[in-house]
């Protein structure tokens, strides 16, 4: 890939600025990811952005935002709903091995591009589902999950559906543009956190809500 080693000391150095640490083999999977989706992006709308600087910012930067906003738990499960090209999911498990993740995702091509992905990642305990999350929620032994993460839906598309797939104790994290309303929360769950960003080179902000289950 053009500019590799500029675009991997950009990636660590906005990593870093979020006070997350950063390895030399995390690095590498980052630029392998990236030229991966821009491959795959000629030939499937995986994104509309096509800069590589402004793919790191807006989708990996921005997704592993999620980590400097809450403490994911040791091994835990984790659940993104309407993955697409692999965010926030990819770039949370690439600095989080120990996670065990599912990615749903409707649209086959882009489960296509994911499973690739995981492949060529050597990502160990991720699986994709081909579906939305209603069909997944029908399986019989889908996972109770201790974290969902949810940047591509609105929170009421999946809010019903919550009480199905958390543990007692999970968490949902809601990528966002603007603060979180109490009427949008419900009496169920509670907002436990929120959390401002504003992303790099002008890229816009970035609130990050969590909210959990009431005990």
């Amino acid at each position: 890939m053009e500019h590799e080693p500029e675009l991997r000391e950009f990636t660590i150095s906005y990593i870093r600025k979020l006070g997350l640490t950063i390895g030399e083999n995390q690095a590498e999977q980052f630029m392998v990811y990236l030229a991966h989706l821009i491959e795959w992006n000629k030939t499937i709308n995986l994104t509309a952005i096509i800069d590589p600087k402004e793919i790191i910012i807006k989708h990996f930067v921005d997704s592993i935002a999620a980590l400097a906003s809450t403490s994911f738990p040791q091994n835990g499960a984790v659940l993104d709903v309407g993955s697409g090209g692999g965010f926030p999911g990819i770039p949370l498990k690439i600095m989080r091995s120990d996670m065990r993740l599912v990615l749903v995702e409707p649209v086959q091509k882009k489960v296509s591009f994911l499973n690739s992905v995981i492949g060529l990642l050597k990502l160990q305990n991720v699986t994709t589902f081909n579906g939305t999350i209603e069909q997944y929620i029908k399986r019989p032994a889908h996972e109770i999950v201790d974290m969902i993460a949810v940047r591509a839906l609105r929170f009421e598309v999946i809010r019903k559906h919550l009480p199905a797939l958390l543990t007692s104790t999970g968490r949902v994290v809601l990528y966002r543009t603007e603060p979180i309303k109490n009427h949008e929360i419900e009496e169920e769950f509670h907002l436990v956190s929120e959390t401002a960003f504003v992303l790099p080179q002008g890229y816009g902000k970035r609130i990050v809500s969590v909210i959990e289950r009431n005990k």
